[in-house]
């Protein structure tokens, strides 16, 4: 995957709470490869880890089983515009980002003081 233009996805949650809010339409972002080929994702969160930003992607066509996948963020500016370079991780930085995701996911769960909102940390209370 080459570029990603700047664009955020407006939800806070990740894939694993419960709340009720669900991806939409608008929440995809399309990723082009060399080829011109665009693949849909969600954009899970963006991770600081050892001086460099790192993107968590999620696949948007396969409800089933969606891979999620780990890029590093390379920003370029081209004719004007701002884009980010996706560039691949290896195996054992995917391993440690992979820990980053699930240690965030923990974190925000933590700090959720909504007890109507549904996640699943509530229901483990009662």
């Amino acid at each position: 995957m080459s570029e990603e233009k700047k664009n955020k996805c407006d939800c806070e949650h990740d894939e694993h709470c419960d709340c009720g809010c669900e991806n939409t339409d608008e929440d995809v972002i399309m990723l082009e490869d060399e080829e011109g080929n665009q693949y849909p994702y969600y954009h899970v969160a963006t991770i600081d880890y050892d001086g460099k930003e790192y993107a968590c992607l999620q696949e948007a066509d396969d409800v089933d089983d969606p891979a999620i996948e780990f890029f590093e963020l390379e920003e370029v500016e081209q004719d004007g515009e701002f884009y980010y370079n996706l560039l691949p991780v290896d195996e054992e930085l995917y391993d440690v980002l992979e820990q980053k995701l699930a240690d965030l996911v923990n974190e925000q769960s933590d700090e959720c003081d909504d007890p109507d909102c549904d996640c699943h940390h509530h229901h483990e209370d009662k």
